[in-house]
């Protein structure tokens, strides 16, 4: 759940390109993978798989070493062919308003380029795995070279495994993003068939993508963005780029970036009471509704919240709430301030509740909405005072 509001930007993705896979040659070193020969000599097997390989098995790039494996029914080792779904980033691209506190884990990492207000260009990156074998990482504390442990977000975040380059009209580079992928795993079956998995093999403990399943990284996860703060509304694409350094081998990688047409909105007034035209989840800038106005003493820290553990107020579902200053509702970029899942039930976190500094009106007026548009079990009723 993140804790931004949404506006849209219209996107219509670029065919993606998707060449035929390639046979692999298993004599090769994993940056060399894509070629065309399976097989492999003496010397290449004496070196990467010790003793060698019993027929008909192949010495095999397997994760980050070689391994005898069977081969596949063409004769070749089995590797992963990730590539980039271009419906998933069409259907989710959105520019939103965000605010970042100076020591915010994205400031830290360079995901924003300054602290307070930004505009972000956010959309998902679905990566399904097509080939005839597992994108396997491994355990992240096995891979220093791979993966960097994050203080800040307390995980291993893979380095490098997906960035975006947002290009204008000529061809120059109007923005760079970048997402640290935390955690490579098996977050969808995308395909089925003798030989792929119905269940999950690959986590954040054992991080990899499952022949035939899919890891997804939605837009609304910390650094899956394009800051767009200081780009001028206007048509330009998104350049989506996933294992750019072949850290992995995989069949083909060829099918490794997409390109994106999007359109960059103006930033206008908006309406957030008005109803959604499109399924969202997050702080978005449509289908909020309208609690009450509260009077509070200027200046003073009032607590609000809807039931759970804030100990005040009532929640049923997965709430959100949105806090204005005065009487009337506000966009995303006027809130004083967010609450998702402040006042924690057992066993869940869904109840919200928010903390702020009493305006100089010495009113607010809280906004409440399912945390996933449309969700009529969502209910938030809220009260000041609670312990957050």
């Amino acid at each position: 759940m993140n804790r931004n509001a949404v506006f849209f930007a219209s996107l219509a993705c670029l065919a993606c390109t998707n060449a035929p896979p390639a046979a692999t040659d298993a004599g090769s070193t994993p940056d060399d993978a894509a070629t065309t020969d399976a097989g492999m000599d003496d010397a290449s097997t004496a070196d990467l798989c010790p003793g060698g390989c019993t027929a008909p098995q192949l010495c095999c790039p397997v994760a980050l070493a070689y391994s005898c494996v069977d081969p596949t029914a063409d004769g070749a080792c089995p590797l992963p062919d990730l590539s980039v779904s271009e419906s998933r980033a069409a259907e989710s691209a959105r520019v939103v308003w965000q605010f970042f506190e100076p020591t915010d884990c994205t400031i830290v990492e360079g995901c924003v380029a300054a602290p307070g207000w930004r505009r972000l260009l956010r959309f998902d990156t679905y990566t399904p795995n097509e080939g005839t074998g597992d994108f396997r990482m491994g355990a992240p504390a096995d891979h220093p070279e791979l993966f960097e442990y994050s203080s800040c977000h307390m995980h291993y975040h893979f380095n490098g495994y997906a960035n975006y380059t947002l290009i204008d009209s000529t061809g120059a580079t109007a923005a760079v993003g970048h997402k640290q992928a935390f955690c490579l795993e098996d977050f969808e079956q995308d395909a089925t068939g003798p030989g792929i998995s119905t269940r999950p093999t690959y986590d954040c403990s054992n991080q990899g993508i499952s022949r035939g399943w899919g890891d997804l990284y939605g837009a609304y996860l910390d650094c899956q963005w394009i800051d767009v703060t200081d780009v001028a509304p206007g048509d330009y694409v998104i350049h989506i780029a996933i294992n750019e350094d072949s850290t992995i081998p995989e069949i083909s990688y060829d099918n490794n970036t997409c390109d994106a047409h999007v359109t960059i909105p103006a930033d206008v007034a908006v309406d957030p009471t008005a109803p959604c035209t499109t399924p969202l989840t997050s702080d978005r800038d449509c289908g909020w509704a309208t609690a009450g106005t509260f009077d509070c003493t200027v200046g003073a820290t009032v607590n609000v919240g809807c039931g759970g553990s804030c100990g005040v107020g009532s929640c049923t579902g997965d709430p959100q709430m949105r806090i204005c200053p005065g009487s009337e509702p506000c966009g995303s970029h006027d809130r004083l301030a967010f609450g998702d899942s402040e006042c924690g039930v057992t066993g869940s976190y869904d109840c919200a509740g928010a903390s702020f500094t009493c305006p100089d009106s010495g009113q607010y007026t809280v906004l409440v909405e399912p945390f996933a548009e449309g969700d009529t079990s969502a209910t938030c009723v809220p009260a000041a005072g609670a312990h957050l």
